[in-house]
């Protein structure tokens, strides 16, 4: 049985910061662009960073996904001279995400939870516009 969906802000789903409800469990799924019920095959380690001056803000992202983003990003450069833009960027730790991720609340116990009207204006300025 599926748990409530929670609110998030996705980067790299039909465009960057869109809102949108996923269920927890789903979290993997959705970051590699995965629906319904498919099978995952592909490697899944979920990478989760704290969002700067917030106690239960993060983003999430694939390390796996994010390592193939840099490849192709330096494939890009080297034959096109194409500069791939980071589609989260915390600056504080200096770190630049180039796949796809989201943003939502996580509670003391490890839960991912929907985020609220209040968080926005917290991490915006960490995600691509």
């Amino acid at each position: 049985m599926k748990t409530n969906k929670i609110l998030i802000i996705a980067q790299a789903f039909y465009g960057n910061r869109t809102e949108t409800s996923i269920s927890p469990e789903d979290i993997d799924k959705f970051i590699l662009g995965y629906s319904g019920d498919i099978k995952i095959t592909e490697e899944i380690d979920r990478t989760v960073i704290k969002i700067p001056n917030t106690d239960n803000l993060v983003l999430i992202y694939n390390k796996y996904e994010e390592e193939k983003r840099l490849l192709e990003k330096d494939e890009l450069f080297e034959k096109e001279n194409y500069q791939l833009k980071p589609l989260a960027f915390i600056t504080e730790d200096n770190i630049e995400i180039y796949s796809r991720c989201i943003v939502c609340r996580i509670s003391e116990n490890g839960a991912y939870e929907s985020l609220q009207d209040e968080d926005y204006h917290k991490f915006m300025k960490y995600l691509a516009g």
